[in-house]
């Protein structure tokens, strides 16, 4: 996933390269007209633009490409300022040679030389102050401890170290190791390489629960490959990526598909969606969608919390700890339908549920005041979720963010529901919502897991949105 992120990123980057360099040509001819007005030097500037316009056919994709060619676009966003330089350096001395050939073997000569030498320094310094806000907006997101990919390394040997060397040596390429998972054999051991071990591979489901990490790196020789097998399995459950560090293959297995972690071979298992432009536009939308809905609904936001305050006792808004995507923890909002002592009161109605596994629900719920009851079956109650989404903790379509006392009932392969965002709504909301059973609503969650597109986000919200006008299946 990390992967396909930085190549839909690296392609954008070159996109708008393309547009710098088109302005750059542009703001060259202009400096280079204006230094005619300030400086005449005895004679009359007679060039046009237009006559210099046919370049765009050529710097346009050339120039970007060139980038491209000198790595520019890999590790998009972790590169140093000294390393970024080079790389526009080479491109544009390329670049320049290039057409300097070209217009001498050709007899152009309506392009001057101070004209491209104008357009090197204005390309080069718009690009590379371009690439230096990426660059620190990921320094201010990782400060932020947003821009970090939390790891664990699982092994104990060599290749395990060497991976802890390589992540230690280059910070800014965005990995934080957060502790070492050790083969049952070695479960006694306190560290490996000065990083605690927080764990043996027959425990990988809890550390998983507690570290909340992004990914696992299991560094392991071909002797210890046969433990790994539960590890990972457990890691799909949860919807974690894994890497497996595979330095023992042969190249020669061209069956075998590899990815590469800086020259070391890995073998990348996911079982969530890949990063595409199809996410990226799902990620657009959601934003787009929760700002809309929150700006029509906005007169909701100051009724309904007057009608709350009046009619019972307690906050307006109801927050509460849950699991998000690979189960990290946000504050989950809705307008408080409940007492305001109502999770105290959840013990004592186990009994009363209805909902067969790990989810609770009650038809004649008494923790719902009169008023909270209007607001659930109407799915108003819901509302401040768009500001979960708004923060990208939530998305508008994806399985429903679970009590943590749900999630920790779930068995094993419901976990892999948390691959994703938590949405506002789902297949199951779709698809009876209260009158389906557990076990086929986490099956409809995996499902949608597995088949996601934009489509069926559209289908998913064009079938909500008279669900809830009609108030089908709410309680």
């Amino acid at each position: 996933m990390q992967r396909d992120k930085v190549l839909v990123l690296g392609r954008l980057s070159l996109i708008v390269d393309g547009l710098i360099t088109a302005l750059s040509l542009w703001l060259a001819f202009f400096s280079w007209w204006l230094l005619y007005q300030v400086f005449p030097l005895g004679k009359e500037f007679h060039g046009k633009f237009t006559t210099h316009a046919y370049l765009y056919l050529v710097i346009i994709p050339f120039f970007p490409l060139l980038y491209k060619r000198y790595g520019l676009y890999r590790s998009i966003g972790f590169k140093r300022p000294g390393e970024i330089a080079v790389i526009l350096a080479k491109g544009l001395v390329v670049g320049l040679a290039v057409l300097t050939i070209f217009f001498f073997v050709a007899k152009i000569q309506t392009v001057s030389r101070p004209l491209l030498l104008a357009f090197a320094g204005i390309s080069f310094s718009l690009v590379f102050l371009k690439e230096a806000v990426i660059l620190e907006y990921f320094r201010y997101a990782r400060r932020l401890e947003r821009n970090f990919r939390k790891v664990l390394i699982g092994g104990v040997g060599e290749v395990a170290r060497k991976a802890i060397r390589l992540i230690e040596e280059h910070p800014h390429w965005g990995y934080k190791i957060c502790g070492i998972v050790v083969p049952d054999s070695f479960k006694d051991q306190c560290d490996v390489s000065g990083y605690k071990v927080v764990g043996s591979y027959c425990e990988m489901s809890r550390i998983l629960a507690a570290e909340g990490c992004d990914q696992v790196i299991f560094a392991v020789g071909k002797r210890h490959l046969h433990e790994v097998e539960d590890p990972v399995q457990a890691c799909e459950f949860q919807g974690i990526d894994v890497w497996l560090i595979a330095d023992f293959f042969q190249r020669a297995i061209t069956k075998v598909k590899f990815e590469e972690f800086h020259n070391l071979p890995v073998l990348a298992f996911s079982s969530s969606p890949e990063f595409s432009w199809s996410l990226l536009c799902k990620s657009v939308f959601d934003r787009a969608g929760a700002f809309i809905l929150l700006v029509l609904t906005s007169p909701l936001f100051l009724l309904v919390p007057v009608i709350i305050k009046l009619t019972s006792r307690g906050p307006v808004f109801f927050k509460q700890r849950r699991p998000g995507l690979r189960g990290k923890l946000f504050n989950m909002y809705k307008f408080r339908s409940m007492r305001s002592n109502a999770e105290q009161m959840r013990a004592e109605l186990d009994l009363f549920n209805e909902m067969d596994g790990a989810a609770f629900k009650m038809t004649h719920d008494p923790r719902v005041t009169w008023f909270g009851k209007l607001l659930r079956r109407t799915s108003i109650d819901e509302l401040p979720q768009l500001v979960n989404v708004l923060k990208g903790e939530m998305s508008l379509v994806g399985p429903r963010p679970l009590c943590l006392c749900d999630v920790d009932r779930f068995k094993e392969w419901q976990r892999r529901r948390q691959a994703v965002k938590p949405g506002l709504t789902c297949l199951w909301q779709v698809s009876g919502r209260n009158n389906v059973d557990f076990e086929s609503w986490m099956k409809l969650d995996l499902d949608y897991i597995d088949n996601w597109s934009l489509a069926l986000d559209s289908m998913i919200l064009l079938k909500t949105i008279p669900r809830v006008l009609l108030c089908r299946g709410a309680k």
